[in-house]
């Protein structure tokens, strides 16, 4: 299935303004339409709630946890992937990339979730983290620190990333990325 815009769009039109943070501030009159104008509630965590979060958090440590002989990471991604130059990827593009001659010694890893929200109604989720990556393209070592956003969707009760950004990576001597609302 091709994987449009409006996917995104209508997902995002699931969640209520607060989801977004700093961003639904800033977000165009179409989009903010779109969104709910109902004033953001204080949630209370049921156990399905808590399930949730940590399933969602479970998925992002797997998802940005990478090995190269994990043969079941590219399973976890349903979606498609936006790269640090602007190029969407589906999961077997990735995968292609990732197994090339071209890329080699890569290994992956979750720094810190900087922020995890869902959907009133638990279907979606929004999330920002921080990671590593170290890895040769074409003989040019590469040791990044990077910001990925994810967008997941609960599929017949399990949940799958629907939709990825990489930042561009950082060196790790760097000062990390920041301020974080």
């Amino acid at each position: 299935r091709e994987f449009v815009a409006h996917d995104v769009m209508s997902a995002a039109s699931l969640l209520r303004p607060a989801f977004f943070g700093r961003l639904a501030g800033r977000a165009s009159d179409r989009f903010r339409s779109r969104a709910s104008s109902r004033p953001a509630k204080p949630r209370a965590f049921s156990a399905v709630a808590s399930s949730d979060e940590q399933q969602v958090r479970d998925l992002l440590k797997r998802i940005h946890t990478y090995r190269p002989d994990d043969d079941s990471y590219f399973d976890l991604w349903k979606g498609w992937t936006c790269r640090p130059s602007g190029n969407p990827a589906s999961q077997e593009m990735m995968k292609a990339m990732m197994d090339s001659k071209d890329v080699t010694g890569v290994s992956g890893d979750l720094i810190d979730i900087k922020m995890l929200d869902f959907s009133e109604d638990r279907t979606m989720a929004y999330s920002a983290v921080v990671a590593s990556a170290t890895f040769s393209y074409k003989g040019t070592p590469n040791d990044d620190v990077y910001v990925f956003t994810n967008v997941f969707k609960k599929v017949d009760g399990v949940w799958e990333t629907v939709w990825g950004h990489r930042s561009t990576g950082r060196s790790p001597d760097e000062d990390p990325p920041a301020p974080w609302p």
